[in-house]
C-alpha cells in the first residue's frame, strides 16, 4: 500500500463522515474516534442506504487503526456507494 492509496482512503473516510452528519448531526467528525453507538448507527446507515453490512471488528481494524491497511475492493465499493 502506498501513500497515495492511504490518502485516497482518508478522503473516503471523510466523505463517509460528511454523509453520516446528514443523518446524525451530533456524530463525532473524527471517524477514528467513533465508538459504540456511533459505529452501530453507521452499520445501520450502510444497511439502509446500500444494503450492506460490516462488522464492528472490521470497523476497528480498518477505520480506526492508522496502519490497518486498505479494505478489500468489494468493501471499498460499498463504502464509496454510501459516500456518494
Amino acid at each position: 500500500m502506498n501513500d497515495r492509496d492511504l490518502q485516497t482512503f482518508g478522503i473516503l473516510k471523510q466523505k463517509i463522515v460528511e454523509r453520516m452528519l446528514q443523518s446524525y448531526p451530533g456524530i463525532n467528525p473524527s471517524i477514528s474516534e467513533w465508538k459504540g453507538q456511533e459505529i452501530v448507527d453507521f452499520q445501520e446507515e450502510l444497511l439502509q442506504k446500500v444494503n450492506a453490512r460490516i462488522s464492528e471488528k472490521w470497523f476497528y481494524m480498518h477505520m480506526k487503526a492508522a496502519n490497518g491497511g486498505l479494505p478489500r475492493i468489494d468493501i471499498l465499493n460499498i463504502l464509496s456507494r454510501y459516500a456518494g
